[in-house]
């Protein structure tokens, strides 16, 4: 097709046709048919608890949820998709009457809501009409909402912060909640292996019928002292007296008798001390010192999870996290949107490229023709 056929032949009739037209069109439009748009700002920033102080023992409370006080970027982005959500949309919606006001019969037929938009096409609206930004270095969250009236927009605002504050609230409550859920568990656990390691300490002192090994060793060992001094006293008056009696001799014989009785309850005592092939004193010690070890950690284990468990319960009952309201939703005085010079600046601009792209291609085509 030849595009003089489309187009005026000269070439102030194209540019204006292609350029000023459209230009003048979009101003128009802009300044005679585009509804208002009112901003209504708002800046807000999820705070957690520092005063709560920590449970002596905790760092042995199992690795449980970090309650400290501080920011996250990770809450500020939390809060940020809620506000974004579905759910909001729908809560604002029930509350205020975000489709209404949105599909209202407005001579502006480009920026408002269609009467039969679908819930996807009414969430991306209502995702544009709305901004959250948070700062890199402070984590507040900047909330603007534009809507058609100042009021309607701070009304949306303040119900967008106060149902974020609600949210916040409810996962924190929710958090503290399976937390002490955990500990509460772990406190159980804990109790369980105390009672597990006590019940086989008893068990061993009844098998053995022996409450503390270290001092029944330590009597031991004070007896067989004893018996050895005496069986040395024993042997050096036999040596004495086998100097001048003969071996026969009822002296000879009585200390022989002695000595030899000493040595078999010597042995006795060792054999109780040492056992034969295990089974002794020495044996039950070891096993009592690793019996009251397991009860000696699994005490400690216990009284950490004590601990940990009444600082959560006090967790449970306060506001973990909360939404501070750095700045409230403002009214606004006047209209921010639509930006008429901006967007009528953009739109001749883009048809200057675009005229001058197509001025390139007639060009072309008409070279190739001639």
């Amino acid at each position: 097709m030849n595009p003089r056929l489309i187009l005026p032949d000269s070439r102030s009739g194209r540019y204006v046709l292609l350029v000023l037209g459209p230009t003048l069109l979009a101003w128009l439009y802009l300044v005679l048919f585009a509804a208002n748009g009112y901003v209504s700002r708002a800046q807000v920033m999820v705070e957690k608890d520092s005063t709560i102080p920590a449970a002596a023992g905790a760092e042995l409370a199992l690795g449980l949820l970090n309650v400290g006080g501080g920011k996250s970027r990770q809450d500020a982005l939390l809060v940020q998709e809620f506000m974004r959500s579905r759910t909001m949309l729908e809560y604002l919606d029930a509350q205020l009457g975000l489709r209404q006001h949105f599909s209202a019969p407005k001579v502006d037929f480009i920026g408002h809501l269609a009467s039969d938009a679908d819930q996807e096409e009414f969430l991306e609206f209502y995702r544009e009409k709305l901004m959250v930004t948070i700062d890199d270095d402070s984590l507040i969250l900047s909330v603007d909402f534009v809507a058609f009236d100042p009021d309607f927009a701070q009304k949306v605002a303040s119900k967008l912060v106060e149902r974020s504050e609600g949210f916040v609230n409810e996962v924190s409550r929710q958090a503290a909640l399976e937390q002490l859920s955990f500990v509460e568990d772990q406190v159980r656990q804990a109790n369980g292996r105390l009672k597990q390691a006590s019940r086989e300490m008893i068990d061993l002192q009844r098998r053995n019928e022996v409450f503390s090994p270290e001092k029944e060793t330590e009597a031991v060992g004070q007896i067989l002292a004893e018996l050895e001094a005496e069986l040395a006293k024993q042997r050096t008056q036999l040596k004495a007296l086998g100097g001048y009696l003969n071996p026969t001799a009822p002296d000879m014989i009585a200390v022989r008798q002695r000595v030899q009785a000493l040595e078999a309850q010597v042995a006795q005592e060792r054999a109780r001390m040492v056992g034969n092939q295990g089974g002794g004193l020495n044996d039950l010690m070891l096993a009592y010192q690793d019996a009251d070890v397991s009860v000696r950690l699994a005490t400690e284990v216990y009284k950490a999870a004590l601990a940990t468990l009444e600082t959560t319960r006090l967790d449970s009952v306060r506001k973990v996290k909360y939404l501070i309201s750095v700045d409230k939703p403002s009214r606004p005085d006047s209209a921010e949107l639509p930006r008429v010079l901006y967007w009528t600046l953009t739109v001749f601009v883009f048809l200057n490229l675009a005229y001058f792209v197509m001025s390139l291609i007639i060009a072309t085509i008409e070279d190739h023709k001639e």
